[in-house]
C-alpha cells in the first residue's frame, strides 16, 4: 500500500513569525543558545527559529517529543505551527515531557480554550516561582529553576558537540548556525527483497553526528521481510517513513521517495552501504559553504565531476548530495530507462550545475576479524583519555550509583530520570554525541533532579566505554550497570542488589529479566564445559520457576543491569571495550571470579524488564567470538540441580545454530547450549505437587498490575503454592510461551479473552465474570469448567449439555477479616474501585442522593470532580481496614453479571470484614452472605438504608459470626482444594 502523500503547506515567513510570538512560545535566550547568538528582540528570535533547523523555540516545547508520526514534517509545518493548529488533539498531546496537558486543565479548566493550547495559556499565567506541570519530578521544581537549567543545556550541547569535531578530516568547513529546511536532508532509500542488510545499513545512519535528516524507504513489493524491518526501525525512530509499493523499476521508487520528501538536499543510501558517523554532515557543511546543488565525495575511480563522469568513470550517489529544486528541474529519475537512471541524473544535472568535488570521507570499512578490534580500537584509545582508573576515590556505603550510556531514544531516557529513588541512590547518563532534543532533555532534567547526573561525551566511543566513563564518576560504593535496553523497574531494585553484593563470595549480581510478555529472558549465563559459547539460564520459563529456585549462584551474568561493587569494577577496568554491548557483563562477571573477587548471583526477587531480546543474533555472534578468549569457569554445571527445585528435570543437551542468515549455510554462525527439560511427574507424591499456569486477561507490565483479575490471580496461586503446587501466573501476552507445554495443568480464569485450550494438558475454565461472551463450543473444549454463578451454572448445564460446576468467588483471609478494624470508625459510605470507562450505578446513585461518599480509583475524573475522589487507588492488602471500619460499604456489577447472578469479588472481600454491604440486586444474596448484603433497586431505597444507625443490617456480633461462616466457606484456601481435588481425580482418570 503506497504512503499518504500530501503537499506541504506553505505559510509566510511574516505570518509564522506572529504566531510563534503570539503563542508565548519564543523565549529568546533559549534560542539563542542553542545558535550561538542574541536575539535583540522575540519576533527576531522567532524568524531564526522558524528558519533555522533542528531549534526548538522554547525550554517546555521540543518537537521531538510529540509522538513518532510527525505530521508536520508530512505537512512541511513548523512544529509550533502544526502544534497550535492542532485544536482537537493538542489538548491531549504534551509538548514535553515536563508538561502535562491533564495537570493545567485541573488546575485551570479554561485553559481548553486557549487559541493557542495548554501551555501557552499556562506561560500566560505563571511566573518563574510556579511549579512545572507535571508529575514525573520527585519534587516540586519551579518554572525559572528549569529554564536556568534548560539554557545551560542547550549552550553546553552547542559548545561540546556542534563547535568541537577533532575527528573530522579533511578541510571542512563548518555548519552554519540557520538551516533552511527540518529536516536538512532528505536521505532516499530503494529496497527490494534485502531484509538482511536493513539494519546495518540504516544503523549507519542513525549514527551520523548530523541528525537533522529524514529517511525515506520505499520497499518494491520485497517478497522478503524488508519491509517488516524497516517498519520495526520506524516505529522506533520517528525519522524514517516507509512507504510501500508494488513491483517497480528502480528509477520508480527513488522518484516515489524523492516525492515524500521536503528538504532542501537529498542523499541517496542504498542497502548494503554504510556511511562513517560525519559524511552527512560533512557534506551539507559543503553544500551550504558552496551554494553547489551537487556535492560528490567518492572512495576509489569514481566520478566526482562533468568530465569524469562523461570519461566513462562510474556514478556512485552514496557518496552524493544533491539539492532538490535542482532534481525537480531535470524532472527526477528518467523511468523510461532501464538501467543506469543514475549515471543519466548525474549528466543531465551537470549540463546546468557543476558537481563540487571534495574530500570527504564516506564509507565505512570493512567489520573487522572476529579477533580485532577494529574500529574499536579508537574507542579503547579515547577510554584510556577520558578515564583515569588509578585515581583516588572516595565512595560512600549508603549510597548506590546508576550508571546508563543514552541509548537512541529520549523517552526512555526520561522514564529513567523520573524514577530515581529519592534516597540512597544516583543515576549518571552518559550522552555520546547526542542529537541536540535528547541532549538538552537529558542534561535539563538531570540537573533539576537531586541523585542525577549527566555526563557528555562528545568524542564517538562505544557503549561499553561510556559505561566505563560513567563508572569513574560514581559516588556510590556499589554500582548498577545499566543498558538502554532496560526500563526502570516497577519496585526498587537498588538497595536489595547491592545488599547481595556486598556480602561475602559475591562479586556481580543480576535481577531476573523478563520481556514484555513477563517471560524469563534470563537468569544469567551457563556453559557446559564444552562449548565455548553460553546460553541463557531460564529463558522462556514463567518467572515463578525462578522464583522458587531462589537466590543462586550463575556462571556469569547476563542482563541489561548488573550491580557489583564500585571498587571491583575500577579493579577490573569496568567493560571491555571488545563488547559493543551484550556479553559484557557475562565477560565481567567471569574476569571477575578469575581475579578471585567472588561469584555472579542471580537475584529472582528483583525484575526488570527488557524492551528488547536480549541481543540480535548478528551482534550475539560477534560477542560470543569475543567472549571466547575470557578463561570459561572450570566449575560444574549447576543448572541441572537448580532447575529440580522448579519441577524441571534436564533429560538431554542440544546445541542450537543461531545464523545471520539461516538460508545460507556460509553465513555467520554459532552453536548455542541449550538444555532438554520436562517437568517431574508429582502427581503420585503425597501430597500431589502439580505444576498450573493460571491464564488471566490483565496486560503485561504496570498496565494489568491494577486489574482486579490479577490480584485474583495472585491470592489464588498463594493458596494453591501452599498446597505444594507449582503455579505460573501468565498474562494474556505470555500465554502462548513454549514453556507451557511443561505444565500439567491450564487454569484459564475467564475474563475478557476467550482462550483456547493447549493440547495435552488438563485444561480448566473458571468463569467469573461477562458471561455474556460465553458460547457453547467454548466450554465445550474444556476438560472441566466452573462458572461463579449457581443458577447460571444449572441453567447452561441444561442448555448446552456441558457439565459447569459452580465455584464461586471468594476473598483472601490473609487481608480480608473483622479484626484488621475496629466497626464504624471509617468513612461512613465507601466504594473502592475503578470506573472502568463508565459512570457506575452505585456511586452514580450515591451522589445523586447526596451521600458522603468516599471514593477511591482509577479513571474517576470524567464522571465526578477531583474533590470528590479521595485517592487513585488503594493497595489491596489495606482494602480490608477501610472495609471493617466503614459504616457501608456500596457495590455494583457489569450488568451481564448482575442478570446472571455473578457476585462480585468486593461482596466476598467485605463480607469477610464483617462489614454492612449495599449492592444491586442479584440472586442468592441472603443464601450466601446471610443478611450483610442488602439489595437496592433506586435511589430512593439506598437513601433510607444509608442512613445510620443501620438498623436493616445484623448488629455487630452478628456480623462477624458471619464473617467467621464466609472465611470458612469462601476463602481461596478452599477453593484451591477443590481446584487440586478435582484436577488430580481428572489427571488420574486420564492416565
Amino acid at each position: 500500500m503506497r504512503g499518504e502523500r500530501r503537499r506541504p503547506t506553505q505559510v509566510r515567513l511574516d505570518d509564522a513569525e506572529t504566531v510563534l510570538v503570539d503563542s508565548g512560545l519564543i523565549d529568546t535566550d533559549y534560542v539563542g543558545a542553542q545558535l550561538g547568538t542574541h536575539f535583540d528582540s522575540v519576533h527576531e528570535a522567532a524568524r531564526a527559529a522558524f528558519l533555522a533547523g533542528d531549534v526548538s523555540p522554547h525550554p517546555l516545547f521540543e518537537a521531538q517529543w510529540i509522538g513518532r508520526r510527525r505530521s508536520w514534517q508530512r505537512l512541511g509545518q513548523h512544529p509550533v505551527l502544526w502544534y497550535v493548529s492542532e485544536r482537537r488533539r493538542r489538548n491531549r498531546i504534551a509538548p514535553h515531557p515536563l508538561v502535562d496537558p491533564r495537570i493545567i486543565f485541573a488546575a485551570h479548566p479554561e485553559a481548553r480554550h486557549h487559541p493557542y493550547g495548554a501551555l501557552s495559556y499556562w506561560l500566560s499565567v505563571s511566573g518563574p516561582g510556579t511549579a512545572l506541570p507535571t508529575r514525573i519530578l520527585p519534587r516540586k521544581v519551579s518554572w525559572g529553576t528549569y529554564r536556568a537549567a534548560a539554557i545551560e543545556a542547550a549552550t553546553t550541547w552547542r559548545r561540546e558537540v556542534v563547535l568541537e569535531r577533532p575527528e573530522l578530516v579533511g578541510p571542512t568547513p563548518a555548519l552554519p548556525a540557520r538551516l533552511s529546511t527540518s529536516p536538512a536532508v532528505t536521505v532516499v532509500m530503494a529496497t527490494q527483497d534485502a531484509g538482511a542488510l536493513v539494519r546495518e545499513t540504516v544503523g549507519s545512519l542513525q549514527a551520523q553526528s548530523f541528525a537533522d535528516w529524514h529517511l525515506v524507504a520505499v520497499d518494491r513489493g520485497s517478497l522478503d521481510d524488508t519491509a517488516a524491518v524497516l517498519q520495526g526501525m520506524a516505529a522506533f525512530d520517528d525519522r524514517i517513513t516507509v512507504v510501500r509499493e508494488s513491483r517497480c523499476s528502480h528509477a520508480r521508487a527513488l522518484n516515489v521517495a524523492l516525492e515524500h520528501g521536503t528538504a532542501e538536499h537529498v542523499a541517496f543510501l542504498p542497502l548494503g552501504r554504510q556511511w562513517l558517523p560525519d559524511m552527512l554532515g560533512s557534506l551539507v557543511a559543503h553544500a551550504h559553504h558552496s551554494g553547489a546543488s551537487a556535492v560528490l565525495a567518492g572512495a576509489g575511480a569514481v566520478g566526482r565531476d562533468r568530465a569524469e563522469l562523461l570519461g566513462g568513470r562510474p556514478v556512485d550517489l552514496a557518496t552524493a548530495l544533491l539539492r532538490r529544486a535542482a532534481i525537480k528541474d531535470i524532472g527526477g529519475f528518467d523511468e523510461g530507462l532501464g538501467g543506469s537512471v543514475e549515471r543519466d541524473l548525474m549528466l543531465r544535472l551537470s549540463r546546468d550545475h557543476d558537481p563540487l568535488p571534495v574530500d570527504v570521507p564516506v564509507l565505512k570499512r570493512p567489520d573487522p576479524g572476529p579477533h580485532d578490534l577494529g574500529d574499536d580500537w579508537d574507542s579503547v584509545v579515547l577510554e584510556r583519555q577520558l578515564v583515569d582508573w588509578d585515581a583516588p576515590r572516595d565512595t560512600s556505603e549508603d549510597l548506590v550509583t546508576h550508571v546508563m550510556p543514552l541509548g537512541p531514544e529520549p523517552r526512555r531516557t526520561v522514564e529513567w530520570l523520573g524514577s530515581v529513588p529519592r534516597e540512597g541512590s544516583e543515576l549518571i547518563l552518559v550522552g555520546v554525541r547526542l542529537r541536540r532534543a535528547h541532549h538538552v532533555l537529558a542534561a535539563s532534567i538531570a540537573a533539576i533532579i537531586s541523585g542525577a547526573r549527566f555526563v557528555s561525551v562528545p568524542a564517538s566511543v562505544t557503549m561499553s566505554a561510556a559505561t566505563n566513563i560513567g563508572i569513574s564518576e560514581a559516588a556510590g560504593s556499589t554500582v548498577l550497570l545499566v543498558r538502554p535496553e532496560a526500563m526502570p523497574p516497577r519496585q526498587p531494585i537498588a538497595a536489595r542488589l547491592a545488599e547481595v553484593v556486598r556480602g561475602a563470595g559475591v562479586a556481580v549480581a543480576q535481577p531476573l529479566v523478563v520481556d514484555l510478555d513477563g517471560v524469563v529472558l534470563s537468569a544469567g549465563a551457563r556453559f557446559n564445559g564444552v562449548n565455548p559459547h553460553p546460553g541463557l539460564f531460564l529463558a522462556g520459563l514463567p518467572t515463578s520457576d525462578a522464583v522458587r529456585i531462589g537466590q543462586s549462584t550463575v556462571a556469569a551474568p547476563a542482563a541489561p543491569l548488573v550491580a557489583l561493587r564500585t571498587e571491583d569494577a575500577v579493579a577490573l577496568r569496568g567493560l571491555d571495550a571488545r563488547f559493543r554491548s551484550v556479553l559484557a557483563e557475562a565477560d565481567l562477571g567471569l574476569r571477575a571470579r578469575q581475579a578471585g573477587l567472588g561469584d555472579s548471583v542471580v537475584v529472582p526477587d528483583t525484575v526488570i524488564t527488557s524492551r528488547t531480546p536480549y541481543a540480535d543474533v548478528d551482534e550475539l555472534i560477534g560477542a560470543m567470538s569475543s567472549l571466547s578468549r575470557t578463561p570459561m569457569p572450570s566449575t560444574e554445571d549447576l543448572a541441572p540441580d537448580l532447575l529440580r527445585r522448579a519441577g524441571l528435570e534436564v533429560t538431554d543437551e542440544r546445541n542450537r545454530r543461531i545464523s545471520v542468515d539461516p538460508e545460507d549455510p556460509a553465513a555467520s554462525s554459532a552453536l548455542v547450549p541449550e538444555l532438554v527439560v520436562r517437568p517431574v511427574q508429582g502427581i503420585h507424591e503425597s501430597p500431589p505437587r502439580l505444576r498450573w499456569a493460571i491464564d488471566i486477561a490483565a496486560p503485561a507490565a504496570q498496565r494489568g498490575d491494577r486489574w482486579g483479575d490479577t490480584y485474583f490471580a495472585r491470592s489464588l496461586s498463594d493458596a494453591l503454592e501452599s498446597r505444594g503446587q507449582h503455579v505460573a501466573i501468565d498474562r494474556r501476552d505470555a500465554r502462548e510461551r513454549d514453556s507451557r507445554d511443561h505444565d500439567d495443568v491450564l487454569l484459564v480464569l475467564r475474563g475478557l479473552d476467550r482462550v483456547a485450550p493447549r493440547p495435552g494438558l488438563l485444561n480448566v475454565e473458571w468463569i467469573i465474570s461477562h458471561p455474556d461472551m460465553i458460547s457453547p463450543e467454548e466450554v465445550a473444549g474444556f476438560d472441566h469448567v466452573y462458572a461463579a454463578s449457581t443458577s447460571w451454572a444449572e441453567r447452561m448445564t441444561r442448555e448446552w449439555g456441558t457439565l459447569i460446576e459452580p465455584l464461586l468467588q471468594c476473598t483472601d483471609t490473609r487481608w480480608f477479616h473483622p479484626d484488621r478494624a475496629e466497626p464504624d470508625t471509617g468513612p461512613d459510605l465507601l466504594f473502592v474501585g475503578n470506573s472502568r470507562g463508565v459512570y457506575r450505578y452505585a456511586v452514580r446513585s450515591a451522589l445523586a442522593i447526596g451521600a458522603d461518599l468516599t471514593l477511591h480509583g482509577n479513571d474517576w475524573t470524567e464522571f465526578v470532580e477531583r474533590e470528590q475522589i479521595a485517592s487513585s487507588g488503594v493497595d489491596n492488602r489495606e482494602v480490608g481496614v477501610l472495609y471493617a471500619s466503614a459504616g457501608i460499604v456500596l457495590n455494583d456489577h457489569h450488568l451481564d453479571m448482575r442478570r446472571d447472578s455473578f457476585a462480585s469479588n468486593r461482596l466476598f472481600d467485605a463480607a469477610a470484614c464483617g462489614a454492612r454491604i449495599l449492592s444491586d440486586r442479584i440472586d442468592g444474596l441472603e443464601e450466601t452472605f446471610s443478611g450483610l448484603v442488602l439489595p437496592f433497586d433506586n435511589e430512593h431505597e439506598l437513601a433510607r438504608l444509608v442512613q445510620a444507625p443501620y438498623d436493616s443490617f445484623p448488629d455487630n456480633a452478628a456480623r462477624r459470626e458471619i464473617a467467621t461462616r464466609i472465611i470458612a466457606e469462601h476463602s481461596f484456601d478452599k477453593r484451591a482444594e477443590t481446584l487440586v481435588d478435582d484436577a488430580v481425580r481428572r489427571l488420574l482418570a486420564r492416565r
